[in-house]
């Protein structure tokens, strides 16, 4: 089966057609019904990007549409081949040019546009300048597509004669009907039109009081409905004003419809700039309602060391965290995860019937295509996909397990043509491998059919229920076992996809609980092949063990949480142990200054006293050296309350030189110069290099080699070296906030100003799990997205608090 007839097997026109609900335009729902997967890898990551920018652009604006563009394509296509357009066609023009302009407009002027979403702006800029266009279409088309006075003068001047022309005729006609000699021959006073000409109802029998011509009669005949021969050449005249006016709009018609002609490429290109822009909004908006995350895509050789396969790399890898099923209730649907192509290429997924094998094997599937059409896929943006080739599914159409000999044909040929096709770029889905015949030779079948599949290097998940092929795989290279987990207790399936543990038969286990006599249960696993016992007896021992390991995990998790609130109590309690010393800090300055204040009072009244002017030498040499000493004393201590003010140090005797000790006076820290250039230094503050104005540091010495290192010990506490910044792409959003809180808590012991988190843009949801962590954390003075730089919003630079 070919990927064309994988698209329907999987359902994949469907998810087109949902997607095409959510475009504004008609031309941009109908690409969405056109798209299909693509083979390149860099179109398929170009289509990706341009969601993804779209997926940003419509989170910041949701109320921006491209409302007012229609689909004129047939319309511009006429007028090029010489057509007339009617003013209604004319106005949807007129209308499309109008939101093509605003549609560029509002990429084009965007502050940040051009580098936050250029991809977007692309498309607009194709969008080119109709103003002389637009401008004689709003001048001669009305909002109600009427062809305006406007359009020209002539057509302006006849229609002042066409109502000219009408008031003298219906004055003409006013004085017939408004008493007089012919009152009495009128059916009614009225004035009406027929065949074009504006007439009066005459009385049959009083024909002969009014002269004039006979336009028609009632169905009575009763009634002559007569243009009197005194109104002729009135009604003539307005006639012919009414023929010249509709001659001037059908020249003003084909004079806007060639101009319309001549611009048909440019039209058709801003028509498909309009849709594509529209299409990419859709597809984020398509996502949104899905829950749905871009993927990584994989590139081939990029891992290549902890990879393994025949030519040393897979080329292709498939990574599913908390995959769903697009087209099923995401209330009720359970998530899958998965991960193959690194150790093993073919995947054997086991287990009941309706039990969820063939909604993971659909699953995997569409959400391949779906990343290679550029869509997002419903799963946790650490997802990672890769791009084939063709897309092979043999997938039966029932559930039943009376399968005909005609059904098992029918899945035989599809396998047979893809095995005409399928090579190492190719994902195959084969569900119920080998089934619908013998059970032994069916389960033969299955095996040589994978073999020969893992032998073409192809990606393979396949679905059985045969005991042999779980042997198979777990004596074959390349091949894996997985199973969709059963509650024998409940007797109904959970949907849960493990991969590793090979399904086991729950027939007797659930024809004993549904009251089977236990004799004849008994009897039944007497009659099993050891071999089949002792493998289930094996896969219950797995599954414990799993059990075991997950209860394990589930425990370290709780104590990984428990020492998560222990870190932010004892940080609370560094912040507050913080508060209290500069609390008391500025006490002691406070009194320090008081008692200066004090020592200088009393020097000032000795000084006006005898006994100062008395005083040995020595005496008034003590008291003033007292002063001076608790000035010095009050000046250190109000530089260390406030270390971000520092003051201009003491000029040097000397320049610096590399392998001065300096202090740095705004961080009250010292390091080792290892560079002076253009009145900057680098400074190496422990495993940390920073550059300083040369102001900033006061020299203190030189350092001393000692066994030949040479190391600056630095006034922070004795922890392990932090780096300034910490990579936290590829994680799962609920597995940051740790990693995070002891980054922050080892900075913070380290003395460092600030660190910089790189998280990546994707679709934000790590950049808000990482500032409201920020937010919270009592280490963190504040924090703020990076300069464009060094990052913009693909990171986040985090000032933190100084002791």
């Amino acid at each position: 089966m070919s990927t064309s007839q994988a698209l329907i097997k999987l359902e994949f026109g469907e998810i087109l057609r949902r997607l095409a609900t959510h475009c504004s335009y008609s031309v941009a729902a109908q690409r969405a019904l056109e798209i299909g997967p693509s083979r390149d890898r860099k179109i398929v990551a170009y289509l990706l990007d341009v969601t993804a920018e779209a997926a940003d652009f419509w989170i910041r604006f949701p109320e921006f549409t491209v409302g007012g563009a229609r689909d004129i394509r047939v319309e511009v296509e006429r007028a090029d081949k010489g057509a007339r357009l009617t003013p209604h066609e004319l106005l949807q023009v007129s209308d499309t040019l109008r939101a093509g302009r605003e549609v560029k407009r509002t990429f084009v002027r965007m502050p940040d546009g051009a580098e936050r979403y250029p991809l977007l702006v692309e498309f607009a800029e194709a969008i080119e300048n109709f103003s002389p266009l637009e401008t004689d279409l709003t001048r001669s088309i009305g909002p109600r597509g009427d062809v305006l006075d406007s359009a020209s003068e002539e057509l302006s001047r006849l229609r002042k004669a066409v109502r000219i022309a009408h008031n003298r005729l219906m004055d003409r006609l006013n004085s017939f009907i408004s008493g007089g000699r012919h009152s009495s021959a009128l059916q009614e006073n009225i004035i009406t039109i027929r065949d074009g000409r504006y007439v009066i109802p005459v009385r049959a029998e009083a024909r002969g009081l009014i002269r004039g011509i006979v336009h028609d009669t009632s169905s009575s005949g009763q009634t002559l409905f007569m243009e009197p021969f005194d109104v002729v050449e009135l009604n003539n005249r307005w006639r012919e004003q009414q023929i010249a006016e509709t001659h001037e709009i059908e020249r003003i018609l084909d004079a806007l419809s060639a101009k319309v002609g001549d611009q048909r490429e440019p039209i058709e290109r801003l028509i498909e700039a309009v849709a594509a822009i529209d299409l990419a909004l859709a597809k984020a908006r398509f996502a949104s309602s899905i829950e749905a995350t871009k993927p990584t895509i994989h590139q081939p050789g990029k891992d290549a060391g902890r990879e393994r396969g025949r030519r040393g790399h897979p080329t292709h890898r498939i990574r599913l965290d908390n995959a769903r099923h697009p087209l099923l209730d995401p209330t009720t649907v359970v998530p899958i995860s998965l991960e193959f192509g690194e150790d093993f290429r073919v995947l054997l997924i086991t287990g009941p019937n309706t039990g969820g094998k063939t909604v993971a094997l659909k699953t995997v599937g569409l959400l391949m295509l779906m990343a290679q059409t550029g869509l997002f896929i419903p799963a946790d943006d650490t997802s990672v996909v890769s791009v084939f080739s063709a897309v092979f599914v043999d997938v039966g159409d029932e559930q039943s397990i009376e399968q005909s000999l005609s059904t098992f044909s029918s899945h035989i040929r599809n396998i047979v043509s893809m095995l005409e096709h399928v090579a190492a770029d190719s994902l195959v889905l084969l569900d119920e491998v080998g089934a619908g015949t013998d059970p032994q030779e069916g389960s033969a079948l299955a095996r040589a059919l994978i073999g020969s599949l893992l032998e073409r290097e192809a990606m393979v998940i396949a679905t059985t229920h045969y005991s042999e092929v779980k042997a198979f795989a777990y004596a074959t290279p390349g091949v894996e076992n997985a199973s969709v987990e059963f509650d024998i207790q409940t007797l109904s399936p959970t949907y849960r996809l493990m991969v590793g543990i090979p399904g086991r038969s729950n027939a007797l286990s659930i024809a004993s609980r549904l009251g089977m006599p236990e004799s004849i249960v008994a009897e039944a696993r007497g009659l099993l092949e050891p071999g089949d016992a002792r493998t289930e007896d094996l896969i219950d021992q797995i599954r414990q063990r799993r059990d075991d390991i997950t209860e394990q995990l589930r425990n370290a998790r709780d104590a990984e949480e428990a020492a998560r609130v222990l870190r932010r109590r004892a940080a609370q309690s560094i912040r507050e142990a913080d508060e209290i010393r500069q609390s008391a800090r500025e006490e002691a300055i406070a009194e320090v200054e008081d008692e200066l204040a004090i020592a200088r009072q009393a020097i000032r009244e000795l000084e006006r006293s005898r006994s100062f002017s008395s005083a040995s030498v020595s005496d008034r040499a003590t008291i003033q050296e007292a002063v001076s000493t608790a000035e010095r004393e009050l000046r250190l201590a109000q530089r260390r309350r406030k270390p971000a003010q520092a003051s201009a140090p003491t000029p040097a005797r000397r320049p610096l030189q590399t392998g001065d000790l300096v202090n740095i006076v705004s961080l009250e820290q010292k390091g080792e110069v290892i560079a002076v250039d253009a009145g900057e230094a680098e400074v190496l503050l422990g495993s940390l290099k920073l550059r300083q104005p040369v102001g900033n540091l006061e020299r203190i010495g030189r350092v001393r080699a000692d066994s030949g290192s040479r190391r600056v010990h630095v006034s922070a506490p004795a922890t392990e070296s932090v780096s300034i910044e910490i990579d936290i792409r590829g994680y799962r959003a609920e597995e940051v906030s740790p990693i995070l809180e002891s980054y922050l808590h080892d900075a913070y012991l380290s003395g460092l100003p600030w660190v910089r988190i790189i998280h990546g843009k994707g679709t934000g949801a790590l950049r808000q799990v990482v500032r409201e962590e920020l937010r919270n954390s009592p280490v963190v003075e504040r924090s703020a997205a990076a300069p464009s730089n060094e990052g913009g919003e693909g990171a986040t630079v985090a000032h933190l608090r100084q002791s």
